[in-house]
């Protein structure tokens, strides 16, 4: 199990807010077998994270839901690739729905992307302060 990483850290259906076992395939990546490759990665994908919600909130907040349906498409792979799965379906919905147009009741599921989002940020600074001490 990685440094920090607490079973508690789940979602209402039980599932962890960062998989484990992506997260094990991320530190297989480090050659010096530490936490320092992982650690970059979750810094790089936090500000990633912090910056598309802000470009979401500002887009969402005027109606410009094509801005919201990118943000949502760049989060769905780097969420996936650090083991944010439930974050990466809801962007993946999020992304669908504003593509094919159907906005009536989008905002019920951008606001389930914004918790999740909360979520998996608390989650990975937890992460990263773990690993930092």
């Amino acid at each position: 199990m990685l440094d920090g990483f607490k079973s508690s850290d789940s979602d209402a259906l039980g599932a962890p807010v960062l998989d484990a076992g992506c997260l094990e395939q991320l530190r297989a990546l480090d050659p010096s077998g530490g936490m320092a490759f992982v650690n970059r990665v979750l810094g790089t994908y936090l500000r990633s994270l912090d910056r598309q919600l802000e470009l979401s909130a500002a887009a969402r907040a005027i109606g410009e839901f094509e801005t919201v349906g990118r943000a949502a498409h760049t989060l769905k792979s780097a969420s996936a690739s650090v083991g944010a799965l439930t974050l990466s379906r809801y962007c993946q919905e999020v992304e669908q729905r504003i593509r094919r147009q159907e906005l009536e009741g989008i905002d019920i599921h951008i606001d389930k992307l914004f918790a999740e989002v909360a979520r998996v940020r608390q989650a990975v600074q937890a992460m990263l302060g773990a690993n930092d001490a």
